[in-house]
């Protein structure tokens, strides 16, 4: 793959993601701006003096909760597309049709639970000070927060491609770097998980390192 389409895979999928975060906080939800995406907070982590420790502990929480909610979802996309199939028969048999429904309400409320308690429990990692912080950057639209997202992400592929050309000059074989930029980093971007992809960026420039075998 190309540094060029990889470069642009990257910011497309981390416009994505920017863009997941922001119709969370629609109008209609009750709760909207009382808590921030994961993602938001790690994007803006060095503007709102993110910690390790609270870097640590936000990422903790996300790898916890992942398994479930991926879960949840796949359960989800299933019932609710045989609650569809039942609804748009020809002649509908209600009580099928209300214990379906009353399935599809069940899952979309495990997974709304798990949902605000990720989200309450990241908020509470964070000081006052970093949570005004973050409502500033929402008010101006996420716009510095994708900027700095850009710039991040580009120049950690740029220290990757680096890294593979100092490779390629010693003799090395360069395709397992290409391979872990397209079948981990970029579905992870296009799955809107930025932390998850930023710490395979991360663990490639250790591999990468010159004093690393």
């Amino acid at each position: 793959m190309s540094s060029q389409l990889i470069r642009i895979l990257l910011v497309l999928g981390a416009a994505s993601t920017l863009n997941t975060g922001r119709a969370s906080e629609a109008p209609a939800d009750p709760l909207a701006g009382a808590f921030f995406p994961p993602e938001l907070i790690v994007m803006a982590h060095a503007e709102i003096g993110l910690t390790p420790a609270q870097r640590d502990a936000l990422q903790a929480r996300l790898q916890k909760t992942q398994p479930r909610s991926d879960e949840l979802r796949q359960q989800l996309g299933k019932e609710t597309a045989a609650l569809s199939q039942l609804a748009r028969q020809d002649k509908v048999d209600e009580v099928q049709v209300v214990a379906q429904l009353d399935r599809v309400l069940d899952v979309e409320r495990e997974l709304k639970h798990l949902q605000i308690g990720l989200l309450a429990g990241i908020k509470n990692l964070l000081t006052p000070d970093q949570l005004a912080r973050l409502r500033e950057f929402q008010k101006g639209g996420g716009g510095p927060i994708a900027d700095e997202m850009r710039r991040r992400l580009s120049n950690k592929v740029a220290q990757v491609e680096a890294g593979a050309h100092a490779w390629e000059a010693n003799g090395r074989d360069t395709s397992e770097i290409a391979l872990a930029m397209q079948e981990r980093v970029k579905p992870l971007l296009d799955a809107g998980k930025p932390i998850e992809a930023e710490a395979e960026l991360d663990r490639l420039l250790q591999k990468l390192a010159p004093d690393s075998k």
